[in-house]
């Protein structure tokens, strides 16, 4: 965060300058530019919290996803639910049942997704 207030304070400083001797069409620019770079910060920030939770017990798999700061949580019945990779060039895993779905496996390399995909569809039984 202080990386991001000092360059957006050296680039409203460098608009100053250029205002003070005579070029006021660069601060408004230098101001855009901070606006700009605070709103990436922002975005990118809340991207990074970004997760998929998954616990298996007896009885159920819960899926927990957190998106844009919204969570959501799906809970499907041991053996009941079926496990998928979904079609496309950057698979994901689908567990699905009784009409409800979801897709996991979002930030995991191709390898690790049909692994955990394998351990979900062994799980079922």
């Amino acid at each position: 965060m202080a990386v991001l207030g000092l360059v957006a304070g050296v680039s409203i400083c460098i608009g100053l300058v250029f205002w003070v001797i005579g070029a006021p069409l660069v601060l408004p620019f230098a101001l855009i530019e901070s606006l700009l770079l605070v709103v990436a910060f922002v975005c990118h920030a809340r991207a990074v919290c970004d997760f998929d939770e998954i616990t298996l017990d007896e009885r159920h798999l819960v899926v927990r996803q957190e998106r844009h700061g919204q969570t959501k949580e799906y809970q499907f019945t041991r053996g009941l639910f079926c496990v998928s990779m979904t079609d496309g060039p950057l698979p994901l895993i689908r567990v699905a049942e009784s009409g409800k779905q979801v897709e996991l496996g979002k930030w995991l390399l191709l390898q690790e997704r049909q692994s955990l995909c394998q351990v979900l569809r062994s799980s079922t039984t």
